[in-house]
């Protein structure tokens, strides 16, 4: 196989990671995506650093196993506890979604207050923060956790209660617009999928940054500049590895997507 012709290894603790997942088709629809969806573990939010760690590494392990050429990090609270560590592990690429998001809403903000909402392990190890600090000093951010229920209301009910649904996120982005803000990131990859429910809470005038589409474009620029971009249609299915229950993955994905976005899977040979 030709090294273009490899997939790309997204993976994430769960669903959210399909938002990146359909972010991708858009930008390098001739790509053929290899997803790890750690729903055995999920949400990531409730779980310690050293937990994390282990769970991104066997997960990555696993990947270089299927051949990848590229791996993105969908997951925010993965991205924000083991990036840097992996990174140093690894000699593949990995693209996290924390520094492309930041820089986004750094970009898209006018009276330089922006707000962040993630779980509660993003939002204690302030990594946006700290990079908007690093881009522009002059910047207020704000941030809230959000309650992981959200998380399982996705992962588990398959957003069938719409009205707990939404009260969780008043509760979440409320503080947030008191502030002022007039830029709000998408701090999990699973907030993009509840678009509308946010959009009633914040009105029309703050910028709801999704940092999938910041994400995928990195990896689509650092693809052309290696050279590795595909540029053949080669029609291979896109494969999800679903460490707990594939079938509940599918049918969820299904709703979210629209369609069935590709073969749906116990991973083999995975270490955790």
């Amino acid at each position: 196989m030709r090294e273009k012709e490899k997939a790309i290894g997204l993976l994430d603790s769960g669903l959210g990671g399909l938002s990146v997942f359909r972010e991708l088709k858009k930008q390098l629809p001739l790509e053929q995506v290899i997803y790890f969806g750690d729903t055995a573990h999920a949400p990531y939010g409730e779980k310690s650093d050293e937990e994390i760690l282990s769970y991104v590494i066997s997960i990555i392990d696993f990947l270089l196993e299927q051949e990848v050429k590229l791996i993105i990090m969908a997951c925010n609270t993965a991205t924000a506890v083991a990036l840097d560590k992996i990174k140093k592990r690894y000699s593949i690429p990995i693209i996290g979604v924390i520094q492309p998001g930041a820089q986004e809403a750094v970009n898209k903000t006018k009276n330089k207050r922006i707000g962040i909402i993630g779980t509660e392990v993003t939002i204690r190890n302030k990594s946006y923060e700290k990079i908007i600090k690093n881009i522009d000093p002059s910047i207020t951010t704000y941030s809230n956790a959000c309650s992981n229920q959200v998380i399982r209301e996705m992962e588990e009910q398959s957003l069938s209660n719409e009205n707990k649904i939404k009260l969780l996120l008043k509760e979440c982005i409320k503080p947030l617009i008191k502030s002022g803000i007039d830029t709000l990131i998408w701090g999990c990859s699973h907030y993009p999928f509840l678009r509308k429910y946010m959009e009633e809470e914040i009105g029309h005038n703050t910028v709801l940054v999704d940092p999938a589409q910041a994400t995928v474009k990195e990896a689509r620029q650092w693809l052309v500049q290696n050279d590795l971009n595909n540029d053949i249609a080669i029609n291979k299915e896109d494969i999800f590895y679903i460490s707990g229950n594939p079938d509940l993955f599918a049918r969820i994905a299904q709703k979210l997507l629209g369609y069935s976005p590709g073969k749906f899977l116990k991973p083999f040979n995975y270490n955790y």
